[in-house]
């Protein structure tokens, strides 16, 4: 049996208009308390592409403070779990965060499809927002067409 795991905090400002979720942090995540943490993950190519600005060679709190400028937040679906390694397939017994008092949230990008299917399970979720799935940017999901084109739509695209 596994010990139940806590995920990471959000980092939401009082400015967040467009908050992206994942599902739960990885591993290297949990272990080293940053959003997308994992180098095999590609979010943060992701962001340098559509946002024009190399993420890559930031430390990580200046990528937290240029997500805010654009007025984007991070978090997870899951609140704590039991599971196992990074995968979403291994998560047992989730609780689920809750989003009901980011009002100022206007945006819900998913990221990957088990974000947005934990997100719509959730009870505690945001009424009144646009809620839109993007490919994961996970290392898992190597495959995807167009990825950073769907991306750029969902968060460069109206609010």
């Amino acid at each position: 049996m596994s010990q139940r795991t806590k995920g990471l905090d959000p980092i939401i400002y009082d400015n967040t208009e467009i908050l992206i979720i994942g599902t739960f942090p990885g591993k290297k995540s949990r272990d080293e308390n940053q959003y997308y943490y994992d180098s095999r993950n590609q979010f943060w190519n992701i962001m340098s592409d559509v946002l024009n600005t190399d993420f890559l060679n930031l430390e990580y709190n200046d990528r937290i403070n240029i997500l805010q400028e654009y007025k984007i937040g991070l978090w997870d679906d899951i609140e704590s779990c039991e599971i196992e390694g990074s995968l979403d397939k291994n998560i047992k017994e989730p609780e689920y965060n809750d989003f009901s008092h980011f009002t100022q949230v206007k945006k819900i990008i998913c990221n990957g499809k088990a974000a947005e299917e934990n997100y719509n399970k959730n009870d505690k979720k945001l009424t009144d927002v646009k809620v839109l799935r993007v490919p994961s940017s996970s290392s898992a999901n190597n495959g995807s067409i167009g990825r950073f084109e769907q991306w750029k739509n969902a968060i460069i695209g109206q609010v």
